[in-house]
């Protein structure tokens, strides 16, 4: 994902979220579909990255927004060399299956913060070993703990 290609195979000047001419793109699936590797488009219709991970809260059906990584290397590598970066909900114009589309250009997206979302707290029983326990500090640290 270098960014250089539209994904739309369109002039790199202007462009809506979507649409065009006939208009706005509309969702057609629940962001609770939303999956790791998911293309992660442009306003202006480049492919910027991949959802890293969707954040909310599936029991109360809270769509809070997405962790987007820009290349599409393995997870330490996006722990260590490209941080996830944090789109909120506002910022996601469409979810279509496969991709999301978002309301910002692909020079907007450069500038997204670094996603500092708390974890999942992970609940170790009293009988889990000294290593489980460890891994799991060692996890929180090098933020290993994500869900791929």
């Amino acid at each position: 994902m270098t960014g250089d290609e539209r994904m739309d195979g369109g002039e790199t000047t202007g462009g809506q979220a979507g649409g065009g001419a006939t208009g706005p793109e509309e969702t057609t699936v629940a962001w609770t579909a939303i999956q790791p590797h998911w293309r992660v488009i442009s306003a202006d219709g480049y492919e910027i990255g991949e959802v890293f991970l969707p954040t909310g809260d599936e029991n109360a059906d809270i769509f809070d927004g997405l962790e987007i990584a820009h290349h599409g290397g393995p997870t330490v590598v996006h722990n260590w060399l490209d941080r996830p970066r944090y789109v909120s909900e506002d910022e996601v114009a469409a979810i279509q299956p496969g991709y999301v589309r978002l309301t910002l250009t692909a020079e907007e997206a450069r500038d997204l913060p670094v996603s500092d979302i708390p974890e999942t707290a992970e609940i170790l029983p009293d009988k889990a070993s000294a290593w489980a326990r460890f891994k799991s500090e060692v996890e929180k640290l090098t933020h290993e703990d994500r869900t791929y």
